[in-house]
């Protein structure tokens, strides 16, 4: 077999850094011969790239390794990523296995491939790892129109309910210089929108002695020529500040979208937590926000039913949500992560109240989201189309996070549609393109 005959499927869970890591992976392999299927079926190496944030996440990592190895026997099994730096034994004792590596190791998969001997585990690189090390840029090679740009990695933050930062490291952060060159790249490719990524965004720069860092970086990256959208991944709440939320809303490049890990929106549990805020700093950040516009996308993560949360700290936060003109919710139940302070913690909610707490927040996450789309019924949108299939409407992102659908235009793939929006779709809104950017 050539190495240009070789095949990888790889499949990716989590968050959007980890997907950022799998580009990076692929853009690896495909500099070395190899080409990307879809199906596990047709691969000569399977990758899955796997996630730890919660026992949920846990058990959907270990579930997909599981089918791949049974679905590609003869192929090379490789697990990477988070659930194989926190757990990897029992990562590798999954039958059709063959190596397991970890956060770091990941990013020189190729060195473990092409060892004479198949090496079993690799993990722990990260828990040494300072400073940043360069990867491969990164452009195309999944087919969306929108590129990731990976700016930052780790994490200093010490919140109790959270393994992360003992499987991604300490905050380290891409340099600027290299930051805006691979942007140049991805522009250069026909990418429209760049989405920067990173565990903690908010402390872009700070270990670099940067304490504006990311206000730096994106007004350095509002200059690159042909870069017409940058979007933010999650920022936590404590590193927005007026500045940043000005800069981003006078820009005609930032998208104002904002999306807050929350957590609570009660004081007295997110002090358990160790968060750096409180709910009426949070409120101001937000009124502040839409003091400069009113269009925002505005999502939150919340977790429901953490140690002690009372039916009273529960309902501050739902109150709060309903309150303020979040557009979306991205909701989880408490998840015990072993050997974090909240392990110890007493006063566990009962798993019927927390699933109960979390059907009414997700009623008030469907309202939300209802509300926001019926408010774009008759405007248009400019809207970066993603793949459709064949046979299929074209979907594609508004600046502020609203998925729209409409028929594919003939027009460059990568081109900016302005839709007008006519109806609602079960999973955003839908229209007509009646012009390209």
């Amino acid at each position: 077999m050539t190495m240009a005959q070789r095949k990888v499927c790889i499949a990716t869970l989590g968050c959007k850094l980890n997907q950022s890591d799998s580009d990076t992976i692929l853009a690896s392999l495909h500099a070395s011969g190899y080409r990307t299927v879809c199906s596990p079926e047709e691969a000569d190496l399977c990758i899955v790239n796997t996630c730890a944030v919660t026992t949920t996440a846990e058990r959907k990592s270990r579930g997909l390794v599981r089918r791949f190895a049974k679905a590609a026997p003869k192929a090379r099994m490789v697990a990477v990523g988070c659930l194989a730096e926190h757990d990897p034994l029992a990562m590798k004792a999954i039958d059709g296995v063959e190596s397991v590596l970890g956060s770091r190791e990941k990013e020189h998969i190729l060195d473990f491939l092409s060892s004479v001997s198949a090496v079993p585990v690799a993990v722990g690189e990260v828990a040494h790892e300072r400073g940043w090390r360069s990867t491969h840029v990164v452009g195309g090679e999944l087919g969306r129109t929108r590129a990731y740009l990976k700016i930052q990695d780790g994490c200093d933050e010490k919140c109790t309910y959270c393994i992360v930062p003992r499987l991604r490291g300490r905050a380290r952060s891409r340099p600027i210089e290299e930051a805006i060159e691979q942007a140049r790249q991805l522009a250069d490719k026909g990418f429209s929108e760049c989405v920067l990524t990173g565990v903690n965004l908010a402390a872009y720069g700070h270990e670099l002695g940067m304490r504006e860092g990311l206000s730096i970086l994106l007004s350095s990256l509002e200059k690159v020529s042909g870069l017409r959208r940058i979007r933010l991944g999650s920022i936590e709440p404590w590193g927005l500040s007026e500045p940043l939320i000005r800069l981003i809303a006078e820009s005609e490049k930032i998208c104002p979208h904002l999306h807050l890990p929350l957590q609570s929106a009660d004081d007295t549990i997110l002090r358990r937590m160790n968060r750096r805020y409180t709910a009426s700093h949070v409120e101001k950040l937000i009124e502040f926000a839409f003091s400069l516009r009113s269009d925002w996308g505005l999502g939150a993560d919340i977790i429901v039913g953490f140690p002690e949360e009372s039916e009273g700290q529960f309902e501050e936060t739902r109150r709060f949500l309903e309150k303020h003109p979040f557009t979306y919710l991205h909701l989880f139940p408490f998840s015990v992560r072993p050997d974090t302070p909240a392990e110890r913690l007493p006063g566990r909610v009962f798993a019927t109240e927390i699933r109960r707490r979390l059907n009414e927040l997700k009623r008030l996450d469907e309202e939300k989201r209802h509300r926001f789309r019926q408010t774009r019924l008759g405007t248009v949108q400019q809207v970066i189309p993603e793949n459709a299939k064949n046979g299929m409407l074209a979907a594609g992102l508004t600046p502020n996070y609203l998925r729209v659908f409409f028929e594919p235009s003939p027009s460059s793939p990568k081109a900016i549609c302005e839709v007008y929006i006519e109806k609602l779709h079960p999973k955003g809104v839908q229209g007509r393109v009646i012009g390209i950017k």
